[in-house]
């Protein structure tokens, strides 16, 4: 599978990224997370935003640690489950689900690390903990129908491992219901050129289609798609490159229902319109499949791994 990078140079320009991007078709590079392209498809802040914009407003925000100070639990454990991940010059997103023989677990996208190889080149950081210089240390599963890879770290001192293991958020075994307000973190690249921790829980960001509703279906990103079908929902969460491997939580409850894994790229001017939003919303348009942010639902992963990670991970699942 072709891997895709990101370039943060903003120097760079489309014609040359476009050149890299042709001249390495057929060579196994590496895949960026969320898919990511070989060059961003606009050179200006705002068009870059909207690209991937999803209704009136770009509703992604820093997390801060006045942000984080807000009383919010949910936003403040899944700000500490979530992990920024390197691979050479790509950047992906992941999140702590337990533990594996004493080892932090994480769950990431099977495009961010594909195998044991790409593992071994993946640096982690906690970045709201203060924790770095850990790596990936052994996958545990992968699934291309999942989107999923599950991985264990190393480079952990006894404290930080109980510290990570306390943040594991609980995942939900009851499938995505629509209009459920989410919330997700990652570190996208949309409007982020410093490459911060952000979160869109805005009110956008929402299960569009129908209550336990998914599809076995292609990659949506026009520019560069991965190459295969994976089970999906849909949602109106602002999301970019670099955001893959995301807990997509229920803002409410603070359980993982899903895991962040594609979306369409570029995104068509009407999807940053609210009345075309709610056209799609109330189920008058079939643009919810292929429009929107798309997310495995965690109840479709517990089918495959209930073991992995209930028994195993030494988290409850609900």
């Amino acid at each position: 599978m072709q891997r895709k990078m990101i370039y943060s140079l903003r120097v760079v320009s489309q014609l040359l990224a476009l050149i890299s991007l042709i001249s390495s078709c057929g060579k196994p590079t590496q895949t960026q997370s969320l898919r990511t392209p070989a060059f961003r498809l606009n050179q200006s802040d705002d068009n870059a935003i909207f690209d991937y914009q999803i209704g009136p407003t770009w509703d992604k925000a820093e997390v801060t640690p006045n942000l984080l100070s807000d009383q919010n639990p949910v936003l403040l454990k899944t700000a500490q489950a979530t992990a920024k991940l390197t691979v050479m010059f790509s950047t992906g997103t992941g999140f702590v689900v337990g533990e594996k023989n004493g080892q932090v677990m994480l769950a990431t996208n099977h495009h961010v690390i594909e195998d044991q190889k790409f593992c071994d080149e993946t640096k982690v950081a906690f970045e709201v903990l203060g924790i770095k210089r850990v790596r990936c240390d052994k996958v545990i599963a992968t699934n291309t129908d999942l989107d999923l890879t599950l991985f264990t770290i190393k480079g952990l001192t006894v404290d930080a491992t109980s510290k990570l293991i306390a943040t594991a958020l609980p995942l939900s075994k009851v499938g995505p219901q629509k209009g459920q307000n989410l919330l997700t973190l990652g570190y996208g690249f949309a409007g982020n050129d410093s490459g911060k921790l952000m979160v869109d829980q805005g009110d956008d960001c929402k299960t569009y289609s129908k209550d336990e509703e998914m599809r076995y279906m292609a990659d949506p990103d026009v520019v560069n798609p991965g190459p295969y079908k994976t089970w999906l929902f849909a949602a109106g969460c602002d999301v970019s490159h670099g955001d893959s491997g995301s807990a997509v939580v229920d803002r409410d409850t603070g359980e993982v229902v899903g895991l962040l894994s594609t979306g369409k790229i570029p995104k068509v001017a009407q999807v940053r319109s609210a009345e075309f939003l709610q056209k799609m919303f109330d189920g008058s348009t079939e643009d919810v499949w292929s429009e929107l942010t798309y997310v495995v639902p965690f109840s479709k992963i517990l089918e495959s791994y209930n073991s992995v990670l209930s028994e195993n991970a030494g988290i409850h699942t609900k």
